[in-house]
């Protein structure tokens, strides 16, 4: 498996998805410390293969969930997991989001799963107030060339209350599995590498997003770039995760450029970039303690790595972040 340092490094480019963050993960870390008595490379390993086995020979809906997330690479069983995952519990609306929207890609023949319900209007009829449902039915309004309907779905999402692609379900799904499983001295390790796995696939692509609101139909059509910009305003300020709101942001300057209407917008949201730095900067400096070879500095980093997973699993990975940024300062 990936070593931890390289592992590190891709966990802050991807999880927050944008040109600062990943430029200062790909910065030279200092020398690593003496190693820790708990291997962070191995425990990293560990538990990977731990969370595989316990979820592979499973047939819960959580375990056939994560069982899905790691068959990616085979579509099929990928989506025969998700609708096994809704089947047996059908009102977690992480299961039903992500089997909508991977019932999303057009296959011949439909698959089995996907064919017997259109769990995309489920999905918006279930969680009606969400724009992220709106979002996908608008995309595939556009496939069908139906451009009247997808620019009334973008303009019915733009009106929702909330954005909400489950990022915080999911990482509360993959912290319950990897906490039981980690040994002594490994809960910060399972805390980020829980945030790593959630990270890496978030219900809400940003394809659908980027084609619907592409700047060449924003800037034939006045109404849908209002829409679209309204959308990537909203996705910036309530997304759960870092991603949905880098995205958000990015629509939201892409709404407009000088394509569309007026200056080019230089930042959207500056706060959002700073926060990012701050975020992934910290990120660092806890895998870093993990690493220590000092036992206090390991317990805060520990300390730290978890409180960061159970306040976003209550909140969201922006707010709980600003609350760690928050709590470190006071504790210097």
């Amino acid at each position: 498996m990936t070593g931890w340092r390289t592992m590190t490094d891709r966990f802050l480019a991807a999880l927050f998805g944008c040109t600062f963050v990943a430029a200062s993960a790909a910065q030279s870390l200092p020398e690593s410390p003496p190693r820790a008595p708990i291997g962070i490379e191995s425990g990293v390993e560990r538990l990977d293969a731990a969370l595989r086995d316990s979820v592979l020979v499973r047939d819960d809906a959580r375990a056939r969930f994560i069982a899905a997330q790691f068959a990616r690479t085979d579509p099929e069983a990928h989506v025969r997991d998700l609708a096994a995952a809704f089947a047996r519990e059908p009102r977690e609306m992480l299961y039903l989001a992500s089997l909508a929207s991977a019932c999303m890609e057009r296959t011949l023949p439909v698959r089995p799963e996907c064919a017997t319900t259109d769990y995309l209007s489920q999905w918006s009829f279930r969680d009606g107030d969400n724009a992220v449902p709106w979002l996908l039915l608008a995309e595939r309004a556009r496939r069908r060339n139906d451009l009247a309907t997808m620019a009334a779905h973008v303009n019915k999402a733009a009106q929702q209350p909330r954005y909400d692609e489950y990022w915080s379900h999911m990482l509360a799904a993959y912290w319950k599995e990897l906490e039981p499983l980690a040994r002594p001295g490994e809960r910060g390790t399972a805390a980020m590498l829980a945030r790593l796995y959630a990270g890496s696939k978030p219900v809400a692509m940003d394809s659908p997003i980027l084609a619907v609101c592409a700047a060449g139909r924003m800037a034939a059509d006045e109404a849908l770039r209002v829409s679209c910009g309204g959308v990537g305003k909203m996705m910036a300020q309530r997304g759960s995760s870092f991603l949905a709101r880098v995205l958000g942001a990015g629509l939201t300057e892409r709404s407009m450029s000088a394509s569309v209407r007026g200056p080019v917008a230089r930042d959207a949201d500056p706060l959002l970039r700073q926060l990012q730095v701050r975020c992934g900067d910290l990120d660092a400096q806890v895998s870093r303690g993990l690493e220590s070879a000092d036992a206090k500095e390991r317990g805060q980093a520990t300390e730290f790595a978890v409180a960061l997973v159970v306040d976003a699993i209550a909140t969201d990975e922006a707010t709980a972040c600003s609350r760690l940024l928050e709590r470190r300062a006071r504790t210097k």
